[in-house]
């Protein structure tokens, strides 16, 4: 009887409770590891969001601060009225900057930046770089045809560089560009944007970019906000320092 006993096998009650130990071992390994392959994936897009805002700002920055007016490039327009800035919206900017061209003579390209808030492209942030039609101006100044319509020439599309600089950005609330006159006043672009005559005042552009991801491993919004000052068109307008108040 005694050797019976000790050859006895693990009764039910034991074996329900090592079941239910292991079972609890393998749920806390499972929700340990599914937590660190979120936080990890979370973590891996907070820098792209993070590394794409900053690539976008900088190329923002770096083209605004060389938006010029055109009568500034050639002596041959005297008569050019055009401003540096072309349209001034909360989520979209066109203005004509000294930037690289293809002409072997400086000519002023007419960038654009815009963000769409819906449609197949919402919070795709677009950088636009149009070179004139021609090298020197008309009596008028310079002219651009439209590269995106659809009866454009291969030539009218070959002088429009069309590039994606960010995604996730968001299109709505606070606006991504807000502009402010010499005087540091600040001009409302709510609306249909700038009038006419506060584009011709804005001397400092503050660019606010804010990029959101979506999903389970979705990270925190990245938001990066710069004032760019428009060296070229201040140059321009600041009063002369000698001039007698």
């Amino acid at each position: 009887m005694r050797s019976r006993r000790g050859d006895a096998g693990t009764t039910m009650s034991e074996l329900v409770v090592v079941m239910f130990v292991l079972s609890i071992i393998v749920i806390a390994t499972m929700t340990l590891t599914v937590t660190m392959q979120r936080t990890n994936a979370q973590t891996m897009n907070r820098q792209e969001q993070i590394d794409g805002v900053r690539f976008a700002m900088d190329r923002i920055s770096r083209t605004l601060r060389s938006a010029v007016r055109p009568s500034q490039l050639s002596t041959a327009c005297a008569t050019c009225t055009a401003d540096a800035f072309v349209s001034g919206q909360q989520f979209a900017v066109q203005f004509y900057a000294n930037v690289e061209s293809t002409y072997s003579v400086v000519v002023p390209s007419r960038v654009t930046y815009s963000v769409a808030a819906t449609g197949p492209t919402a919070g795709v942030l677009v950088e636009r770089v149009q070179e004139p039609d021609q090298g020197t101006p008309t009596a008028s100044g310079w002219t651009y045809c439209d590269a995106e319509a659809a009866g454009a020439t291969a030539a009218c599309k070959a002088r429009l560089q069309r590039r994606t600089l960010a995604t996730g950005v968001r299109a709505t609330g606070t606006p991504m560009f807000a502009y402010y006159a010499n005087n540091n006043t600040a001009l409302s672009a709510a609306g249909t944007g700038l009038a006419a005559t506060e584009l011709a005042t804005v001397m400092a552009v503050e660019v606010q970019l804010t990029a959101t991801s979506t999903g389970v491993a979705a990270a925190q919004p990245t938001t990066i906000v710069q004032r760019v000052l428009l060296t070229n068109p201040y140059t321009l307008l600041r009063p002369d320092p000698g001039a007698t108040p």
